[in-house]
């Protein structure tokens, strides 16, 4: 009789989507059991629990990252509060400067120069499926558990420790990186999302001025430059896969997908016929002069996205060519179609104390089933009807575009990478790139992390590579001098805001829209090309609004000013949440 009511219990509690932890239930099997010994299970490991690591015994801090999985209460749509000890004293203090060593055995230094580049320790370093920024407990935000944001010096637009390979070595100001081992990549801690973005790469080592040796014996110092997204590899080159778009060094070529590829024109024809559509645009025959990237070469990398609102379409699935013509910087803020989701951002951000500095947690997009069946060696995007078989599930059917199935796979329309070397315009390297906003960016499902939700660092990330010696310096142009050679309509840009020019005033080709019927639509300055480097503030102050808007979030849940700090984290979630939510508890 128990064992009868303990199936009707268990019955109560089968899951209703099937999973690999909760299999779907079936009839009791009328096989007799096996009379053999059962198989003994393999121990687990042991692993620290997440209350033991952060507790730390009379202040301590752990020197353990990355093992924990998202389990917290939440209330759609705010972000997830988890159960943290309390702050400590050291946690109110300001951040700690990051601490660099000398290379070993010998000074590693740029050449032609004296300045060193050292390599940055004890610091909590991405890694796949996990990502790391500056926390600080504030005791003006107790509802969201006292951490907010905060970035140790330098605090300007630079190359990111973090978010850098353990190889790599940099300058103290954060704008030189070299590595002497294989491929190695390190992105910025700034990020392009809409609009149009410049930064420039200078080589330092690399290709010599007079070419390539061709009796050079061994590996050769190389670098290679571009845009790349969270999800790229580190321990790889940029272009490696599909979330990355890279410029080589060595015959000056674009790389995407581990595929070289060359310069092009884009097509300036607005006709609508299909035939007039259809072909390759012509590719650009290089000159003998810049057939390689050579030490001393300036090369200007200009990437161009349309507005986060037209973009929303894209990976909502609700894009439509025939109406939606134009960039979507002309639209409204906040006007969506039916069927689009409405922006918001959502930080899911646990606070971890490591090594004498607090940090957030986050688990970091990773790369999904289709994205690594589209960067696959095997995979021919002119022949994908043939490539089509029923053993591969994952195979993608068909090449990416605005309106895929597959949302990472969607394209952003009036999307393109130009490059500029030495301040001359060499031709567009790619167009209509891969969208990023999620889902076509989406965390780890068995680490448990939610799914969907946009947290302000999305987007395309300048980022450098390193091969055996390399050395590269990269400016985002919100130095005091500017930029090394900007072309000319960068230098129009940088001079009218000097002079405090703003609006119609700044007479530019690319500030002018096209609207659905395709004619020119007027200034707006989503479409003014401007230094990467601008984004650094920008940053900041988001980050400044969404620990206010947190923190408001929490302190109403927790019962406003009749209500008690923390208390609305114990609430369980109401009846009519949403179906997204649903599927993600």
């Amino acid at each position: 009789m128990a064992d009868n009511n303990l199936s009707a219990a268990d019955q109560g509690h089968v899951p209703v989507v099937p999973s690999p932890l909760n299999p779907a239930s079936r009839a009791p099997s009328k096989t007799p059991a096996p009379t053999s010994t059962p198989i003994q299970r393999e121990q687990r490991e042991k692993k620290e629990s997440l209350k033991k690591r952060e507790s730390g015994v009379n202040g301590s801090t752990s020197n353990v990252l990355g093992k924990r999985k998202a389990n917290a209460a939440n209330a759609y749509p705010s972000p997830q509060r988890f159960n943290i000890p309390p702050p400590r004293a050291q946690d109110f203090e300001l951040p700690k400067e990051d601490v660099m060593i000398v290379h070993e055995p010998l000074p590693l230094e740029m050449p032609d120069s004296e300045r060193q580049l050292y390599k940055p320790i004890d610091l909590a370093e991405n890694k796949r499926g996990y990502r790391y920024s500056r926390a600080i407990a504030d005791p003006l935000f107790p509802h969201k558990q006292y951490y907010r944001t905060t970035s140790p010096p330098p605090h300007y637009s630079r190359l990111s420790f973090e978010d850098a390979d353990k190889w790599m070595h940099f300058t103290t100001n954060a704008l030189v990186t070299a590595n002497e081992k294989g491929w190695r990549m390190v992105r910025s801690n700034v990020c392009a999302r809409e609009g149009t973005l410049y930064y420039e790469v200078k080589i330092h080592r690399g290709v010599p001025p007079e070419g390539p040796d061709p009796t050079a014996n061994g590996p050769q110092p190389y670098v290679r430059f571009g845009w790349a997204r969270r999800e790229a590899p580190l321990d790889s080159p940029v272009g490696f896969d599909g979330y990355s778009y890279g410029i080589t060094d060595i015959r000056f070529e674009t790389m995407h997908r581990s595929r070289p590829g060359k310069f092009f024109q884009p097509k300036k024809s607005k006709a609508k016929s299909a035939k007039n559509a259809v072909g390759a645009p012509p590719q650009i025959t290089l000159a003998p002069e810049d057939q390689d990237v050579k030490e001393g070469d300036v090369i200007g990398l200009e990437l161009q996205l349309p507005s986060l609102n037209l973009h929303q379409k894209v990976v909502s699935g609700v894009y439509n060519p025939a109406v939606d013509a134009g960039d979507g910087f002309d639209d409204p803020a906040q006007a969506l179609d039916p069927g689009s989701d409405i922006p918001n951002i959502i930080r899911d951000r646990i606070p971890v104390p490591y090594k004498g500095n607090s940090y957030f947690e986050v688990l970091d997009h990773v790369a999904t089933k289709p994205m690594e069946s589209y960067a696959d060696r095997m995979t021919s995007l002119s022949s994908l009807p043939n490539q089509i078989t029923t053993t591969n599930k994952d195979a993608i059917k068909a090449a990416p575009g605005p309106n895929h199935e597959t949302p990472a796979l969607r394209t952003l329309p009036h999307s393109a990478f130009r490059v500029y070397k030495n301040g001359k315009l060499i031709g567009t390297a790619f167009e209509n790139l891969l969208s990023f906003l999620p889902p076509a960016s989406a965390p780890s499902k068995t680490m448990g992390a939610r799914e969907g939700f946009d947290d302000g660092l999305v987007g395309y990330f300048p980022a450098v590579s390193c091969f055996f010696g390399g050395i590269a310096e990269v400016n985002f142009g919100d130095g005091a001098n500017g930029f090394w050679a900007p072309p000319a309509h960068i230098s129009s840009t940088r001079a009218a805001a000097a002079s405090g020019a703003d609006g119609p005033d700044v007479a530019m080709q690319d500030a002018v829209g096209i609207d659905a019927s395709g004619a020119k639509k007027g200034w707006n300055p989503g479409r003014l090309a401007r230094p990467i480097g601008e984004r650094y503030k920008e940053q900041v102050a988001e980050d400044i609004v969404w620990d206010i808007v947190d923190e408001a979030d929490f302190f109403m849940q927790d019962g406003g000013f009749e209500g008690k700090v923390g208390s609305g984290a114990e609430k369980v979630a109401p009846e009519g949440m949403s179906r997204r939510l649903k599927e993600e508890d």
